[in-house]
């Protein structure tokens, strides 16, 4: 009985996630694209100036103030926390007419473009050791973290169009989605990834020796 409602969770779990992809597509290649978008940019930026880098020049002074020993781990938390909060809130509150979508747009963009440049300098700076904590440690969060921003931007994207197209109150009445517990479902997993990070990066400072 009890692997049989295990299988139905799955079953519509699967459901779920086949029709938001469905329905959400267009939306989701176009979050992407600037995601992306910001992550080549930012690499390039950082190659072309591959020979004056340093390790101050890392955007992420939170970071750059650990790997120095002069903040903990517990120093990082709250720093990534608002930073996160911050894009999610300019995603969802700002984003409430069809031209300022643009504004989703360019936090993702911003986001890609900002730590594509900081991991791109930890390569350039540190080589082997920076490959290996870019490709196992930050790298993937940011992805993952990445990711949630899209699908939170997703959301907010097609809210936004249909109170154009139908008004607030229909939109409220008639949607299938909560977006209120959506939110913070999307919101909750992004703090994990985040806490997580955090968690794993003294091994970042493990290997990487900063004078």
């Amino acid at each position: 009985m009890k692997n049989k409602k295990i299988s139905q969770n799955v079953l519509i779990f699967k459901s779920n996630v086949a029709r938001y992809l469905a329905e959400y597509k267009a939306i989701l290649i176009v979050c992407a694209i600037f995601l992306f978008l910001g992550i080549f940019t930012g690499v390039l930026t950082a190659i072309k100036h591959s020979g004056s880098l340093e390790l101050s020049n890392l955007s992420d002074v939170n970071f750059v103030d650990f790997l120095k020993g002069d903040k903990g781990t517990t120093g990082l938390i709250f720093p990534y926390l608002l930073s996160f909060v911050i894009n999610v809130c300019i995603i969802i509150f700002i984003n409430f007419k069809p031209w300022l979508i643009l504004v989703n747009f360019l936090v993702l963009l911003a986001k890609g473009y900002t730590f594509a440049f900081d991991i791109t300098i930890l390569i350039v700076l540190y080589g082997f050791s920076g490959i290996i904590n870019v490709l196992f440690i930050i790298l993937p969060f940011e992805i993952l973290i990445g990711l949630v921003l899209i699908v939170i931007s997703s959301f907010a994207i097609k809210r936004n169009i249909h109170i154009k197209k139908y008004g607030i109150n229909n939109t409220c009445k008639n949607s299938k989605i909560n977006y209120t517990k959506t939110y913070w479902f999307l919101i909750i997993i992004g703090v994990v990834f985040i806490l997580l990070k955090c968690l794993l990066m003294p091994l970042v400072r493990i290997t990487i020796i900063v004078n």
